[in-house]
């Protein structure tokens, strides 16, 4: 029998349905690769072990249930979205006591499809500030980024094959970059954020973190739903099981904030190029224009607005327990007017607008994702400015590793068009495969571009 905490969430299902092997003996897997990982990746919040286990034992004994496609299969939450009876602490000391008495409408999904939820892992402070304990497995002195650190980690480290985490800005992409492992922040409203921490909701996406492209249409498979609770909610086509569009051209987008794009950032960029090249995409480059350099003041504006109406009683209530960085994003959203607010939305709508016209023949558009690999600790949880374009105008994105660079994982991001995920999961399985083939040297050979280019 393989090792099981190895298998990706499909192949786990598959073994289950099969009765190749229990759920119990897959959980029993994870939890021994837990014990054997967690004192240094501290990825948990709230590892439910027993209550895992139990679950597994009735689904083995009720047998194997072909129409739930994550049967006995274990899953991680990020401690953002509520688990009934789990401690869910937003990564704050404020809410540490925190256990929720209803499921958010992710988990809802997740039990309906058979999951097993094995806990709650690891956000950065109410998903925007202050690190949690959660190391990269990569190199215990780097951060795993943020604030979907604890799923990013512990997919990475293999102690289970699907975890949920959330975007508000750049916290899937980055982390699963900087673990290694892919991320997708899929099309705004695809997936419900009801039962979720709320940081601005015209940014916040919840999206699947895992080892493979196809486990990624498995969760989108399950979560994809219109949810009438969420006001943000749509009905979005959730991509095929397999046999996904392939995309016809991908673009380079070059955007204002290149000259933050360091040397193992402009190497997983070249992979990836050469890469989608060799897999039959003709390649084209898109340079933004001198408006996009708004990014950054258009992402924070909305945010620190929406920090301001979420979390402003905590800032007077309980303040001293929050970091200074939270207190000091509460404050400044607290002086933005309702004209730089609209300003602000209507800077996003323009964007969307202008990248729209680029995108028909199924287009992927490739970029540059980190400034480069992953952070010392000490220096933080990496800038998430490279990854907010997607999330200011909700188009989906997948964080897709490239290799290393050094012992550290690199890798590049993914966009399409709304409801373009399997052009996105598409993209990834052939780069994915290409490299697998053709195994990169830690240096590219050839296929340099100029520094001015990225």
């Amino acid at each position: 029998m393989p090792e099981l905490w190895r298998l990706s969430a499909a192949d786990a299902a598959d073994g289950i349905r099969r009765s190749e092997f229990k759920s119990e003996q897959l959980v029993e897997a994870c939890l021994e690769r837990i014990a054997g990982t967690e004192p240094k990746v501290r990825a948990f919040v709230d590892l439910q072990a027993k209550q895992a286990l139990d679950q597994a034992r009735r689904l083995d004994t009720a047998g194997p249930h072909p129409d739930l496609p994550l049967y006995g299969v274990p899953v991680a939450i990020k401690e953002i979205l509520d688990v009934q009876g789990v401690h869910c602490c937003w990564g704050s000391p404020i809410h540490k006591d925190r256990i929720p008495a209803s499921d958010a409408a992710a988990v809802e999904k997740l039990k309906a499809a058979g999951a097993i939820i094995l806990g709650t892992v690891v956000s950065t402070e109410y998903a925007i500030a202050a690190a949690g304990p959660t190391t990269n497995p990569h190199d215990p002195e780097r951060t795993p980024g943020g604030s979907s650190s604890g799923p990013a980690a512990a997919v990475a480290s293999f102690m289970v094959p699907l975890a949920i985490g959330s975007q508000s800005i750049g916290s899937i992409v980055r982390p699963s970059l900087y673990c290694g492992v892919l991320g997708l922040k899929p099309t705004k409203g695809a997936i419900s954020n009801f039962g979720g921490m709320t940081l601005a909701t015209e940014l916040d996406h919840v999206g699947p973190i895992a080892r493979t492209p196809e486990d990624l249409a498995l969760a989108c498979r399950i979560l994809f739903d219109h949810d009438p609770r969420d006001p943000a909610s749509l009905s979005v086509d959730p991509p095929p099981l397999s046999g996904w569009q392939q995309a016809q051209k991908a673009i380079q987008v070059n955007g204002p904030l290149r000259d933050r794009v360091h040397e193992p950032s402009r190497v997983a960029l070249e992979r990836a190029l050469t890469s989608l090249k060799a897999a039959g995409l003709p390649l084209e480059t898109l340079e933004l224009p001198a408006e996009f350099d708004r990014i950054q003041w258009c992402t924070e504006t909305i945010l620190c607005r929406g920090m301001a109406l979420h979390h402003g009683i905590d800032r007077d209530q309980r303040g001293a327990l929050m970091s200074e960085r939270v207190r000091y994003l509460v404050d400044c959203g607290r002086g933005i007017s309702n004209a730089e607010h609209n300003e602000a939305l209507a800077l996003a709508r323009h964007y969307s607008d202008f990248l729209k016209p680029h995108l028909s023949n199924a287009t992927v558009m490739v970029s540059a994702a980190t400034e480069g690999v992953a952070p010392l600790r000490s220096e933080g949880t990496g800038s998430p400015f490279l990854q907010a374009l997607w999330t200011l105008i909700g188009w989906p994105v997948l964080g897709l590793p490239c290799g290393s660079h050094g012992h550290l994982p690199i890798g590049v991001q993914l966009a399409a068009a709304p409801g373009g995920e399997q052009l996105l999961l598409a993209a990834a399985r052939s780069v994915m495969n290409q490299q697998q083939e053709h195994p990169i040297s830690e240096v590219p050979p050839k296929f340099r571009l100029p520094r001015d280019r990225v």
